[in-house]
């Protein structure tokens, strides 16, 4: 059985999406798929046995297939003719994708709605596909097994921890997220940062990400009273570098996901969004809901006003570090 995977979305949209295609290989032995994706996204699977071949989102197939006047004629790729089903993971423009597929290559091609829309709330987006997956005839359960990052990164990421002088096992924490309202007050954060090194005296590692742009300044003022800050890592790297903490903080984003894919304890900080839709899965995920607006993220002040406060952050970081 060999599948054709296409996803054009975010890091924490792709990350919910491996606990279905675990359950599909589950069900059909000899699974196999081949990834139609963002190469950093495949770059986390190298580990897993129904890995198959890797074909880039920016080769001219998928805006021939949005053409209405070449997509009739374009010809397909052997990835393509050759897979027994093809699912198409994303929102509208996916779904001509999957149709126009469908039409050429005899009902082959399936669309999938790659996160709830405003009418499904309450729905987790895990639940969500694995629902419409098993409408397309592969009823399954959802299997969660931890990523295992390369050996080469593992290594590669002791390195940076000792060079950064952040400890073997940091507590890592990510502020950062695709959306700045889905961000805790900075004033939280530095709050937080400052009460785990007192009170806990563990080392703590600040991840910045490409998306944190707006909170750039943040990431200095903190580098410049000591906190170790790392960046510029690869999502492979990333992974790597997340597994060898021993504890993860962090916003409502990919990262959080990528934490939890790894095994490592994370407790995600949701305010605006909703954990019944968005929180990553695993065994060691707490959820802490909190309510601020988006004009707080970045005011100065005290931060005795922080919901949640950092006294509630530190009493679920205290059970899971033990």
């Amino acid at each position: 059985m060999r599948v054709v995977i296409y996803h054009q979305g975010a890091l924490g949209d792709f990350l919910l999406l491996l606990p279905v295609l675990e359950g599909m290989a589950r069900l059909r032995p000899g699974f196999r798929a081949d990834f139609w994706s963002k190469r950093e996204h495949v770059s986390l699977l190298s580990g897993k046995d129904y890995l198959g071949d890797f074909y880039p989102l920016d080769g001219p197939l998928a805006a021939a297939l949005l053409d209405d006047g070449r997509w009739e004629k374009f010809p397909l790729p052997d990835f393509i003719l050759r897979a027994d089903s093809i699912f198409i993971f994303g929102q509208e423009g996916a779904r001509t994708i999957a149709q126009r597929l469908s039409g050429r290559l005899g009902g082959r091609a399936h669309w999938v709605r790659s996160f709830p829309g405003p009418g499904d709330s309450g729905v987790h987006a895990g639940d969500f596909i694995a629902k419409q997956v098993a409408a397309l005839g592969w009823p399954h359960r959802q299997v969660f097994r931890a990523l295992e990052p390369p050996l080469s990164e593992v290594s590669a990421a002791r390195g940076v921890l000792e060079r950064l002088g952040a400890g073997e096992r940091p507590v890592v924490i990510h502020p950062g997220s695709g959306g700045m309202r889905k961000i805790w007050p900075l004033r939280c954060w530095t709050d937080l940062v400052e009460r785990l090194r007192r009170e806990f005296r563990v080392p703590v590692l600040l991840s910045e990400g490409p998306a944190d742009e707006c909170i750039a300044e943040f990431f200095r003022e903190m580098g410049r009273a000591g906190t170790a800050v790392v960046r510029g890592l690869s999502t492979a790297g990333l992974s790597a570098l997340l597994s060898l903490g021993r504890l993860f903080i962090g916003s409502d984003s990919g990262v959080s996901h990528l934490a939890a894919a790894v095994g490592t304890p994370a407790l995600v900080l949701f305010g605006p969004t909703d954990p019944e839709v968005w929180a990553p899965r695993g065994d060691e995920v707490r959820i802490i809901r909190g309510s601020w607006n988006e004009k707080e993220v970045a005011a100065r002040g005290p931060a005795e006003d922080c919901s949640p406060s950092a006294s509630e952050v530190i009493a679920q970081a205290a059970e899971l570090l033990g």
